[in-house]
């Protein structure tokens, strides 16, 4: 891709209270729905049935408008888009007897019905009061299982009755059925996790459960072929799952290990991967066929064309990958998407807001002036989402789960993700760390801190500090015990070494950490040494801290309570009865903003501290722990940011709106 930032990536046109307060609250001004990303999960090939001509279905995620089936012609490179009649998204989608898809969606765990002939939804069921229903497998009875989350229950759906059977949860405390595969006899192998990993195995015959023999220990996603149940490069046969060796070919034994794609695998042709190259077999061929061996950079293969072309997904785009080919061509997934959810809200040194969709890993920057938006492609390999940016001399530094990315982003040199250029990702915390839920900030010696939520199954947390110019990273682990780091500031005197520090029992994949509560402390950050701290009984977290360098006070939400704590006096002071509780995170405003408009309200509140309740901005003053509410909103609104000129701006789901004051 190249060309300047706007010229490399489509720009689309978006459009209580103290006693004594003179000044009526501010208006909000509608600016758009700006933020325009995919997230495509799930998806398989399918055949047109009015026109004969394969199709590539994706599942796409949109928890603002709905969740979405895009039937893409690859041919013609185009699609027709259908919208989900409830759920936000989907990991799966499959094709089933009678001219339908099923589809299992999040957050909301319901089975789709999608008719193929009509080209419509024509049923939905819940299944329970789960949130994820994740792959889906045929049983012996011809049922279709998912596993789901929270319950890490197994339900089966009856494509005649469009009934759920719920199959029941025989792995607690696990809150994940992660993985459902047929096996070669029918039955369904569960994989559980992430508190006590372990699979299962389910007979729809029988509708029993029992363990899982030695042979296939540990294996959570599996496939079958020709009667065999199959797992990495492994064969089963049997009731026993005795283990068989090939009757195939297999790659080149010095190229390297390699494993039957369980996906791509179909009844007339056996897909093998080793390392990026791709292996097609039918039974009575004399060598293996090369399908591709192609270095797809975090994207995925999804389905096989009938003439052994491969279709997958890569962030905002879809691809075709041929044989010999080294890269896939990736394509725009056709249309625009509709829009999406405003995740986080900062603005930069030039006025322009910045935000990013929940899931896609994308970047959208609108310039108020202009009115335009510009919404990036995918920020960096792995797949997840942007939590948070920070700015410095005219770049982007943004922190994404679930790789653990730091990612540093010039928005006006030509665009170059693929080869790692801009955007560029200069450090990650990985496998450690995955979910920076404390955000990011610069410190006063130019280094870039984070807060992170340890990886998947474990509890605990880091404060990254990362050298922005050569991207070298130290983790201080689990500053407070093994907690996630939740909330994060630095004290931004010159020399004073000093980070605010705030935990939460939450966890990847696990419930709220029992037998704790979370903290607040003041770490020296050079010595590793925690020089305050304090727990918060009736909270879950403490997070959103702003250091105040007008009063060298430090405000923080715990639970759903803001407070204030005097570092120098090491105490917490007291806050007006009254004062709202945020529902927003906090934000400083700036103490001065030459060439700003000049207003009263502004005068008085410069260098307060902002943040949301309900559908009221609040201004509160360290100075004098005084606060009034300054604007009101059309709805509730979960961000707010403030620019150097002191413009606010709130987002409400999709919607951006300015605050006049």
């Amino acid at each position: 891709m190249s060309g300047v930032l706007m010229a490399a990536i489509a720009a689309t046109l978006i459009g209580g209270v103290m006693q004594a307060a003179p000044d009526r609250p501010g208006r909000a001004t509608l600016l758009g729905q700006p933020c325009r990303a995919r997230q495509a999960l799930g998806g398989t090939v399918v055949r047109d049935r009015k026109t004969g001509r394969e199709m590539f279905a994706v599942t796409n995620m949109n928890e603002a408008q709905g969740g979405e089936l895009i039937l893409i012609d690859v041919e013609r490179d185009s699609a027709r888009v259908f919208r989900f009649p409830t759920g936000a998204g989907s990991w799966n989608v499959r094709e089933v007897p009678g001219d339908r898809l099923v589809i299992g969606t999040f957050f909301d765990g319901t089975f789709l019905i999608f008719d193929l002939r009509a080209e419509r939804f024509v049923h939905h069921v819940r299944f329970g009061k789960e949130e994820y229903l994740w792959n889906t497998a045929v049983g012996a009875d011809g049922r279709i299982y998912t596993g789901t989350y929270p319950g890490g229950r197994l339900g089966a759906l009856d494509l005649e009755s469009y009934t759920v059977e719920d199959c029941g949860a025989p792995a607690p405390p696990n809150l994940y059925l992660r993985y459902v595969s047929a096996t070669h006899d029918g039955r369904l192998l569960c994989s559980f996790s992430t508190e006590k990993p372990i699979e299962k195995l389910y007979d729809p015959r029988t509708r029993a459960w029992s363990d899982v023999p030695e042979a296939i220990k540990g294996v959570s996603v599996a496939g079958t072929w020709d009667g065999y149940l199959t797992a990495g490069s492994r064969l089963f046969a049997g009731p026993d799952f005795t283990p068989v060796a090939p009757m195939f070919l297999t790659p080149p034994a010095d190229q390297g290990a390699w494993s039957i794609d369980p996906t791509l695998t179909t009844d007339t042709m056996l897909v093998l991967r080793q390392g990026k190259t791709v292996y097609g077999w039918r039974k009575g061929e004399p060598t293996l066929t090369r399908l591709a061996e192609a270095d797809l950079r975090g994207g995925r293969y999804m389905g096989v064309l009938q003439d052994g072309r491969l279709v997958g997904i890569r962030g905002q785009d879809y691809f075709v990958c041929r044989p010999g080919e080294t890269a896939p061509r990736l394509r725009p997934i056709p249309g625009e998407s509709s829009p999406r959810n405003l995740f986080f809200l900062k603005v930069d040194e030039r006025g322009r807001v910045w935000s990013g969709a929940p899931f896609g890993q994308t970047l959208m920057c609108f310039d108020p002036r202009t009115r335009k938006a510009v919404n990036t492609r995918t920020v960096c390999d792995g797949g997840g989402e942007v939590y948070d940016v920070a700015f410095r001399d005219g770049r982007v530094y943004a922190v994404a789960y679930s790789g653990g990315d730091i990612i540093v982003y010039e928005p006006d040199r030509p665009w170059d993700q693929w080869n790692n250029k801009n955007p560029r990702t200069i450090a990650s915390v990985t496998p450690g760390y995955i979910r920076p839920v404390a955000g990011a900030r610069f410190g006063p010696d130019g280094k870039l801190y984070s807060g992170w939520m340890a990886g998947y199954g474990r509890y605990g947390g880091a404060v990254a500090v990362t050298d922005p110019a050569t991207g070298a990273t130290e983790l201080i682990e689990n500053p407070l015990g093994e907690q996630a780091v939740s909330g994060l500031a630095v004290d931004m005197s010159p020399g004073s070494g000093i980070a605010y520090v705030g935990t939460s029992l939450e966890a990847n994949g696990l419930p709220h950490k029992q037998g704790e509560l979370p903290r607040f402390g003041v770490l020296d950050i050079a010595a590793r040494k925690v020089l305050f701290s304090r727990e918060f009984e009736g909270a879950a977290s403490v997070r959103s801290i702003v250091f105040d360098p007008q009063t060298n006070l430090v405000a923080f939400i715990a639970g759903t309570q803001m407070r204030l704590f005097d570092p120098e006096r090491r105490a917490f002071l007291p806050l007006p009865d009254d004062l709202p509780q945020p529902r927003t995170g906090l934000v400083l405003a700036p103490a001065s903003a030459p060439g700003s408009r000049p207003s009263a309200q502004r005068e008085a509140y410069a260098g307060a501290i902002l943040f949301g309740s309900g559908k009221d901005l609040i201004a509160f003053r360290t100075a004098d722990r005084t606060w009034r509410k300054i604007a009101e909103a059309p709805e509730n609104f979960g961000n707010v940011a403030v620019s150097s000129q002191g413009d606010i701006y709130l987002s409400a789901g999709p919607s951006l709106y300015r605050i006049a004051w």
